[in-house]
């Protein structure tokens, strides 16, 4: 069975939104995507919500979401961890046969959370972790070392994935944090952890997204190819952690290859929290047969390149939306697909900045 994107809507990245709650911006949102679509709310069938009661500091956060985009009386379910998460569970419940159109939301209010660190720090394990009280910047710093020392690029490598990410975001009005900067410029912010800096990191942002799928092929031009997911197994307790490694991003794009003939990748987005992230799961989709860093040094990666990777600006670019990341990466790779200059694309996202597991789809225009 074949799925469509019918229709995309986002509220763009801002560092806080002072004038609208999360109820306000998920309506925004919705009523763009179904005015995208064509369609109206009676047309569809079941939301699925992506979102976090940490985050939220309430129980059962979807009660909350589905009346402002459509969704009373209907069919509703909450999916947990990064939004590509719950795109995937539309996706899989459109091919039950029992659903026609998915309206899948996710959103972030990053500005009312006022302990992000404490709320990290509850997803480690309670006896030999937590204890430690370790920042998840101390956790992503370790990994990035891990990572440098076996691929053998060099922390001015991490500046480059900065830059390019910036720089990309220029073009993009739903960018928060774009900036025509330099590697100087990057290695010259506070190093908070070493290897990574300040400008290796990517801001949280406020930000909401709607993104319509169908089964119904006159209603949409961008296809879903294909979809993998993969659990993260060494997260809670770092003994069992391969440092260095998204494992995680291996297992799911090679379950997403499984389901789709397609050959050519046209440029790939990547939610990274921090400028190595970008790297390592690059590196585990398979999808660059090169050595990784030779080809972000010379230029494979940037939006004229070989490769594009995160011509959108990523997340250092954009803004790092929460658990609503994997959803702003495929909001953007529907635009860019839309624009008629690529056919392909994979789109790759963590459950989160310190997490090994997380999720990959595969969408295609005209092919």
């Amino acid at each position: 069975m074949d799925i469509w994107i019918a229709g995309v809507g986002e509220i763009p990245c801002r560092s806080r939104y002072d004038d609208m709650d999360f109820r306000e911006m998920l309506y925004r949102a919705a009523v763009k995507a179904y005015f995208d679509a064509g369609i109206t709310p009676a047309d569809v069938d079941g939301i699925v919500s992506s979102g976090m009661d940490f985050y939220e500091g309430m129980s059962i956060t979807d009660s909350y979401t589905p009346d402002q985009v459509g969704g009373r009386l209907k069919f509703n379910t909450l999916v947990s961890n990064d939004a590509l998460n719950a795109f995937i569970h539309g996706c899989m419940l459109l091919r039950t046969g029992q659903f026609r159109t998915i309206l899948v939301t996710a959103y972030a209010k990053a500005s009312d959370i006022l302990n992000y660190p404490e709320i990290v720090l509850n997803s480690f394990d309670p006896h030999l972790i937590r204890p430690l009280t370790p920042h998840f910047y101390t956790i992503a710093a370790l990994d990035a070392q891990a990572y440098l020392a076996n691929s053998g690029c060099e922390a001015s490598d991490l500046s480059l994935v900065a830059v390019k990410n910036k720089r990309n975001a220029l073009k993009n009005p739903s960018a928060a944090f774009a900036e025509d900067t330099s590697v100087e410029g990057v290695e010259g912010t506070e190093v908070i952890s070493e290897p990574l800096r300040r400008g290796h990191v990517a801001a949280p942002c406020e930000y909401a997204a709607a993104i319509l799928l169908t089964t119904e092929r006159s209603l949409g031009e961008v296809r879903v190819e294909a979809f993998g997911f993969a659990a993260g197994s060494y997260s809670p307790d770092f003994s069992l952690k391969v440092w260095g490694q998204s494992r995680w991003a291996r297992a799911a794009a090679n379950m997403a290859f499984k389901q789709t003939r397609l050959r050519r990748i046209d440029f790939v987005e990547i939610s990274e929290p921090f400028a190595h992230s970008e790297l390592t799961v690059l590196e585990a989709l398979g999808v660059v047969r090169e050595s990784i860093c030779k080809s972000l040094r010379d230029g494979d990666f940037n939006i004229d390149g070989h490769l594009p990777v995160n011509p959108s600006g990523g997340c250092i670019g954009m803004g790092y939306p929460l658990n609503a990341a994997g959803l702003q990466r495929l909001a953007q790779s529907i635009n860019l697909l839309r624009t008629g200059k690529w056919s392909s694309c994979i789109v790759a996202s963590p459950d989160g900045e310190v997490v090994d597991g997380g999720a990959a789809v595969v969408l295609s225009v005209g092919v």
